[in-house]
């Protein structure tokens, strides 16, 4: 009895140090990263029900000006008082980018949007109808930015940056 129940410790004890050993390993998914985004932004136009936001985070590696590894996740959505609209997930597997003008430039891409129904609208809106090579507007330094709202809408626009050394 005793010799069972210290072999079912023993094999407990190993299963705790094997599960702690692989948590503790870092994630690698997509190479190592030398950017970290997280954005959000929204807009209402009060008079017309007119409405728009965004949500997401990017990760760019392979240097730290430009490099050919990244990928973005976002949803976006567009809703007007007549029922109209659309509401979207879009996935980009980055290929090339550069920061060094400033901002961040996604110059190729390949994007999946989801539901494939909304691919029309969701692409119209980023990358926009040129497709890639395309300027985010994103800061290609670290910091928070809040950029406030779009112009006469009523809404934010925020973005998160973290250069990782």
């Amino acid at each position: 009895m005793f010799r069972t129940l210290l072999s079912r410790s023993l094999v407990a004890l190993l299963l705790v140090v094997l599960l702690g050993a692989s948590t503790a390993t870092p994630a690698q998914a997509y190479g190592k990263e030398n950017w970290q985004l997280g954005f959000a932004g929204t807009g209402v136009a009060p008079s017309s029900g007119f409405g728009f936001g965004f949500w997401g985070w990017c990760a760019f590696g392979g240097g730290v000006t430009s490099g050919n590894d990244g990928d973005c996740q976002f949803s976006q959505y567009i809703h007007t008082s007549a029922g109209g609209g659309f509401t979207c997930q879009e996935s980009l597997d980055i290929t090339s980018w550069t920061g060094a003008g400033g901002t961040f430039v996604i110059n190729a891409a390949t994007a999946k949007v989801n539901p494939v129904s909304a691919t029309g609208p969701c692409l119209a809106l980023f990358p926009g109808p040129g497709g890639f090579p395309v300027d985010t507007g994103f800061p290609a330094a670290p910091g928070h930015f809040n950029f406030g709202t779009f112009g006469p809408l009523k809404g934010e626009f925020q973005i998160q940056v973290t250069q990782i050394p």
